[in-house]
């Protein structure tokens, strides 16, 4: 999430925690050299996927094993600054109705904010982690992540994922739909198994027919299905699908979900079988015959993220220019726009006590994407661009930061959208506005070049100073700016503009 507040703090440590809908996983690790030394590791089975109940809301019961986790996990983190910490929700905290108030008392217990990511996100960072954990070959790779509510199958070539797919499914949800009274029969398990294959079968064409040289599994599900075909010495940790078989069969013979295996720990036994369905689907429609685990998954992959932001490696700006190209933006408006603005930020950051580099990502991304809308049609393009910028999937962003760019393009024009802006951030407010008197300057073209624009501000008083002989010859930009006084007006702000 963008930090917009001043926040000048350095950390030599960074931190990642992964709010899955199995386990929450915390890490804490620091570089040394270019290399991630990993410090402390921290899971917890909270099984919130558990508590999602039918009508979208989060019982009693997994909310307190929620919080009460996130309350420990805290206590390691409140002396970090925000910009060394990352936390993530996946599918469980996806697919709560309202999770307003869940959000903000996480955030009083672990001391940082948490960003809820989309399943192209989550599949993005599990492939970063593993590429990162077993160096890439010659080829693509497929890569497969099974969770507690959803499945992430990602393709990719050395460090870069090509196909990533996101499935409705995983070891709770399977486990809660299928086994919740604990009795296993081969026909629960074929149910199971069919369930799996049709969320599989309108993606697995594609997949099978890029191909790969390598097969790879991430995380708890995985590596516990390696662990034990290793115990049993089946393998040597390598998953076929005969061992898959093996299990299964086992746990018919068995008839519950309490079976004791070798090399299989008791936390993760409840939903143990879920997972197994889960990759025997996986092995079943993608045609594989066996499957290495990796160590790394998520969290690692967030903690390389984040280092590539601490070190302005931002996959966003791609991202963001990428976004930029597909809907034909004129670049060279949008980096005047930009550069506009950020020239404008800079002259306001201390009294509005903004943090430049977050504040200024978030305005330039905003000046680059706010045309978008243009591609579809000119009349309120804003709406339409607002839209785009919500709803694609922006590779590196999560949720609430296509939200906060989307409202500074809604807001770029015409009166402002106070119903469906979040009034109560002022920093946001307060970079819209500097969005706005950028775009103002570079409505029309200006053949003699801009002025020198001076900005002071006090609190919701603005100032905006401007050549006298400038202002004279140009009316048109004097009436937009007249217009905006009034819509400022509307929100409480005060907008004078004076000569110099």
């Amino acid at each position: 999430m963008f930090n917009l507040r001043k926040n000048l703090t350095q950390a030599s440590h960074i931190a990642a925690i992964d709010l899955g809908s199995n386990s929450f996983h915390m890490i804490v690790a620091r570089w040394d050299n270019g290399q991630l030394n990993l410090l402390d590791r921290l899971r917890e089975p909270v099984r919130l996927g558990f508590g999602l109940q039918e009508d979208g809301s989060l019982s009693d019961e997994a909310r307190e094993r929620a919080l009460a986790c996130m309350e420990r996990f805290g206590e390691c983190l409140r002396a970090y600054p925000s910009r060394s910490v990352r936390i993530v929700g996946t599918k469980t905290l996806r697919s709560v109705n309202d999770s307003r108030q869940f959000l903000r008392d996480a955030e009083q217990r672990l001391g940082h904010p948490v960003e809820i990511i989309s399943g192209d996100e989550e599949a993005r960072l599990i492939y970063l982690g593993v590429a990162h954990c077993i160096a890439p070959g010659k080829g693509h790779r497929i890569v497969m992540d099974i969770g507690g509510a959803s499945t992430e199958v990602i393709l990719g070539e050395g460090m870069k994922p090509l196909l990533k797919e996101s499935l409705n499914m995983g070891c709770v949800s399977l486990t809660k739909k299928f086994f919740m009274d604990g009795k296993v029969n081969e026909r629960l398990v074929s149910k199971a198994l069919i369930a799996c294959l049709q969320e599989l079968e309108p993606v697995q064409d594609e997949f099978i027919e890029r191909g790969w040289n390598q097969v790879l599994g991430a995380s708890g599900s995985i590596k516990a299905v390696a662990k034990v075909c290793e115990a049993n010495g089946w393998s040597d940790g390598t998953i076929s699908l005969q061992s898959l078989e093996k299990i299964l069969a086992l746990y018919v013979q068995h008839g519950s979900t309490d079976l004791t295996l070798p090399g299989l720990s008791d936390d993760r036994k409840p939903v143990f079988l879920g997972g197994v369905i889960v990759l025997s689907a996986l092995f079943d429609a993608l045609r594989l015959e066996n499957m290495v685990a990796a160590d790394w998954a998520l969290r690692e992959g967030l903690l390389f993220d984040q280092k590539g932001r601490l070190e302005n490696h931002d996959i966003r700006q791609a991202s963001v220019d990428a976004l930029a190209a597909r809907f034909h933006v004129n670049m060279d408006k949008a980096n005047a726009v930009e550069k506009t603005a950020l020239g404008l930020l800079k002259q306001v950051a201390k009294s509005w006590d903004l943090m430049a580099e977050d504040a200024g990502k978030l305005l330039g991304w905003a000046a680059r994407l706010y045309p978008t809308g243009l591609d579809i049609a000119h009349n309120d393009y804003h709406k339409h661009s607002a839209y785009i910028v919500q709803h694609v999937d922006l590779a590196g962003c999560s949720r609430a930061e296509q939200i906060q760019l989307a409202a500074l393009v809604l807001a770029h024009r015409k009166r402002f959208p106070a119903k469906s802006f979040p009034m109560d951030n002022t920093d946001l407010i307060r970079l819209a506005i500097l969005l706005r008197s950028a775009a103002i300057f570079h409505r029309g073209r200006i053949k003699d070049g801009l002025p020198s624009i001076k900005l002071k501000v006090d609190n919701k008083k603005i100032k905006l100073s401007l050549p006298e002989k400038w202002i004279h010859s140009h009316p048109l930009t004097m009436a937009d700016l007249e217009t905006e006084q009034r819509h400022l007006g509307d929100i409480g702000y005060q907008l004078d503009v004076i000569s110099h």
